[in-house]
């Protein structure tokens, strides 16, 4: 039982290495639409 415990730790280990990647992209898609509203004062 406790080695099944210690594989659910590494299990949520790895979402939280999803979670690290998510706000990167988040910072991605605000760059992308501050490049749109200059494109709209032209």
């Amino acid at each position: 039982m406790a080695k099944g415990q210690k594989k659910s730790n590494r299990e949520v280990k790895k979402p939280k290495k999803t979670t690290s990647a998510a706000p990167v992209k988040t910072t991605i898609i605000p760059t992308a639409d501050r490049r749109t509203p200059p494109k709209s004062a032209l």
